[in-house]
C-alpha cells in the first residue's frame, strides 16, 4: 500500500476521532457550560483583586489556595448577597403585582388614579386640551401577559432552588481553581494552540478586554444604575421599586435615554399625584446618584476595553434572554463580547504587522 495513502487515512482517522471525542467532551460539559462561563466572567473582573491579595498578603506566591479562598468569599459578599436581597424583593413584588392586578376592585382603582394624574396634567397645561380617559381601558389584560412571563420565570427560578444551589457551588468551584490555577491553565491553552505564543497572548489579551467592555463598563454599570434607581423609588414611595429598578438596569443600555427612560415618568407620576417634595427628592437623587455613575464609574471601567456601542449591547442582551433564558443578561453580551474580539484580532491580521 502507498505510503502516502496510508498517512492520509491515519490522519483522517484520528481527526474523526479528535472531532468525535470534542462533541463527546462538549456534550458531559454542557449542563455546567453556565455556571462556567460565569465563573471566568468573575475571574476576568475580580482577578486584579484577587493578584493584589497574592501580592501584598502571600508574597507572590502564583498558586495560594488560601489566597484563592479569600478571594471567592469577598466575591460571595460582593455577588451573593445582594443578588439574593434583590431577587426575593423582585419576586415578592411580581407576585404581589400580580395578584393586585388581576383583580376586578384593582383595576378601578389603577384607572382613577390614571384618570387623576391625566387631569392633573390637565390642570398644569391651564387646560389647553382635554384630559384622556382610561375607563375602558382593560388594565388587567395589558399587564397580565408581561407579569405572567415574568412571575413563571421567577417563580421557576425560586422552585428550582437545588439546581440553583448546585450551579452557584459549582461556579464559585470554578472559581476557585481560575483564580488560584489561572496561569497554569492559560499557558497550557498557549501550548496546545497552534499559534505562535505572542499571538496567542495578544489574543487572550483581547478577550479580557472585550469582557471587560460589555461585562464590566456596561452591564455592571447598569445593574449598580438599576439598584440606584430602586433605592430612589423606595426612599420616594413609588411603587414596586424592584420591578423598576430591574427595568431601569436595562434602560440604563439604551444609549442616549438611560435610566431617564423609568426615572422621569416615576417623578412625573410623584408630582401629578400630589407628591411634590418626592417628586424634587427623586429629581435630585436620580441626577446625582444615578446620573454620576453613568458619567464617571462607565469611563474608568470601558477605558480598560474596547468601545462596543451601547445599542449593540442592548440588543446582546434582550437577544441573550430570549436564547438562553434568564442567564442570558450574561451569556448574550459574552458571546457578543467573543465575537468582537474575534472581528479585531481577524481585522489586525490583515495589517502587515498583524498576528499572522
Amino acid at each position: 500500500m502507498n505510503p502516502t495513502s496510508v498517512n492520509s487515512s491515519s490522519n483522517h482517522f484520528f481527526t474523526a476521532l479528535l472531532l468525535a471525542a470534542a462533541v463527546l467532551a462538549l456534550l458531559i460539559f454542557l449542563p455546567f457550560l453556565t455556571p462556567v462561563i460565569l465563573a471566568i466572567t468573575l475571574t476576568v473582573i475580580f482577578g486584579p483583586m484577587h493578584r493584589l491579595i497574592v501580592r501584598i498578603f502571600f508574597k507572590n506566591k502564583e498558586r495560594s489556595s488560601f489566597a484563592a479562598f479569600i478571594s471567592i468569599l469577598i466575591v460571595a459578599v460582593i455577588v451573593l448577597i445582594p443578588g439574593f436581597f434583590i431577587a426575593g424583593k423582585l419576586y415578592d413584588e411580581i407576585q404581589n403585582a400580580y395578584y393586585f392586578l388581576t383583580e376586578e376592585s384593582s383595576r378601578s382603582a389603577v384607572i382613577t388614579l390614571l384618570n387623576s394624574i391625566t387631569q392633573n396634567l390637565s390642570n398644569f397645561l391651564f387646560n389647553v386640551y382635554q384630559p384622556l380617559s382610561f375607563d375602558s381601558l382593560n388594565v388587567t389584560e395589558f399587564f397580565q401577559s408581561g407579569l405572567e412571563w415574568a412571575y413563571s420565570n421567577v417563580d421557576t427560578l425560586f422552585t428550582g432552588i437545588g439546581r440553583v444551589a448546585m450551579g452557584i457551588f459549582i461556579a464559585f468551584l470554578a472559581l476557585f481553581y481560575f483564580l488560584r490555577d489561572g496561569l497554569e491553565f492559560k499557558r497550557q491553552i498557549i501550548t496546545l494552540s497552534p499559534l505562535g505564543d505572542n499571538d496567542d497572548e495578544r489574543i487572550l489579551k483581547r478577550l479580557e478586554q472585550a469582557v471587560y467592555s460589555i461585562v464590566a463598563g456596561s452591564l455592571i454599570v447598569g445593574l449598580i444604575q438599576g439598584i440606584l434607581t430602586g433605592i430612589g423609588f423606595a426612599l420616594f414611595q413609588v411603587p414596586s421599586p424592584a420591578i423598576w429598578g430591574s427595568i431601569a438596569a436595562v434602560a440604563a443600555l439604551i444609549p442616549g435615554i438611560g435610566t431617564a427612560l423609568v426615572i422621569v415618568p416615576a417623578i412625573l407620576y410623584l408630582f401629578f399625584t400630589g407628591s411634590t417634595g418626592y417628586a424634587i427628592g427623586l429629581l435630585v437623587w436620580g441626577m446625582l446618584a444615578v446620573g454620576l455613575i453613568d458619567n464617571i464609574l462607565g469611563p474608568v471601567l470601558m477605558n480598560r476595553g474596547i468601545k462596543i456601542h451601547p445599542f449593540i449591547i442592548l440588543l446582546s442582551v434582550l437577544g441573550g434572554i430570549a436564547f438562553f433564558g434568564f442567564v442570558g443578561f450574561i451569556l448574550g453580551p459574552l458571546v457578543l463580547a467573543f465575537l468582537f474580539a474575534l472581528l479585531e484580532i481577524y481585522r489586525t491580521s490583515k495589517n502587515p504587522n498583524g498576528i499572522y
